[in-house]
């Protein structure tokens, strides 16, 4: 990815790796962290779990509102209290479940067959490390 091309070159080196650039190599991790906590708190909260998890409907409405930039955002309120009804109608999706669901058995077989060969082929180390 991008961060760790950017990791790679300031990591030389000619560039930070070095007796007195270490320090701010360190510190520079901390800086996509002091940004984020700074305009943190200027998002809205979701308005999915606003409305859900909450029960609060007008803050649901009013974080709508910010997100969108228009005042009609019932349609998209009445949407979210029927994904909520048709979930809770469903019930959870146990492991046991899961494993046993036919038409997700491949697609549960893949993902588990991917993760093991990330996980045995070492490229996690390489990345880490790296």
């Amino acid at each position: 990815t991008i961060g760790i091309l950017i990791a790679q070159l300031f990591g030389l080196r000619k560039v930070l790796a070095n007796e007195k650039g270490w320090p701010l190599l360190l510190a520079l991790t901390g800086i996509p962290a002091v940004v984020e906590l700074i305009f943190l708190p200027f998002f809205p909260e979701s308005p999915r779990h606003t409305l859900i998890q909450k029960g609060d409907e007008e803050g649901a409405k009013a974080a709508l509102r910010r997100l969108r930039g228009w005042d009609d955002v019932d349609a998209e309120i009445e949407e979210m209290h029927l994904e909520d009804q048709s979930e809770k109608a469903e019930g959870r999706l146990s492991v046991m479940n899961l494993c046993s669901f036919k038409a997700l058995r491949w697609q549960l077989i893949t993902v588990i067959v991917l993760n093991m060969g990330q996980q045995l082929s070492g490229v996690n180390a390489i990345y880490y490390y790296a």
